[in-house]
């Protein structure tokens, strides 16, 4: 009867685990834990958001003209 007992507190700790890593591993919950961070850090100092914005931008515009002018 012991063993048995054994097997199935086994049982239940693998089971857990798993429920766990489950947990963990979800991609919609791996999505939200990040826009949440994202939205955390943006509402605690944007300015590194819009330096970051305003470079994507800058690279934009300059891609864009290099395919104008570059022809030329």
């Amino acid at each position: 009867m012991t063993e048995q007992r054994d097997i199935d507190r086994q049982r239940e700790e693998v089971r857990r685990h798993l429920d766990e890593l489950e947990s963990r591993l979800n991609p919609k919950k791996v999505a939200n834990r990040l826009i949440g961070k994202a939205q955390d850090s943006y509402n605690d100092d944007p300015t590194p958001w819009m330096a970051a914005a305003a470079g994507v931008a800058v690279l934009v515009v300059g891609g864009i003209a290099l395919a104008i002018f570059g022809r030329r």
